[in-house]
């Protein structure tokens, strides 16, 4: 898997190239976890359907690639808006200012839950119960 940025007018766009898949794995399993600060409190966890970012134990936000049926597919970032802490409120801005190049929705925790459902994505967990 590589990636390439674009830029379309002002604003970059950030695309994958993979090797088309026939099926999606059904479990998300863990492949890396990868801090994104120095203390390790924002961290990535990578896995064979999505990348969760947890502030602490909580996800604050998910990363899924949108399969549009070519080799070239769009990364989507959904990140809950919700008010945990002003710690957490730094942790979303790092997660806007390092995915700035694709398509970020935001919703509020009710929002992020369903939307979490309808992508199929698990995001239980700290305080998100």
């Amino acid at each position: 898997m590589w990636s390439v940025q674009t830029n379309k007018g002002d604003k970059q766009m950030k695309t994958i190239y993979k090797e088309p898949r026939a099926t999606k794995p059904e479990v998300n399993e863990v492949e890396a976890v990868v801090k994104l600060n120095s203390t390790g409190s924002l961290k990535r966890v990578e896995g064979t359907r999505y990348d969760l970012i947890k502030s602490y134990a909580t996800p604050i936000a998910y990363v899924v690639d949108v399969e549009n049926g070519t080799f070239l597919n769009e990364t989507k970032v959904i990140l809950c808006n919700e008010f945990y802490s002003m710690t957490t409120r730094k942790h979303q801005a790092k997660v806007r200012e390092l995915y700035q190049g694709c398509a970020i929705g935001e919703f509020d925790l009710g929002g992020f839950f369903k939307r979490a459902e309808i992508d199929g994505v698990n995001v239980k967990g700290g305080v998100n119960y």
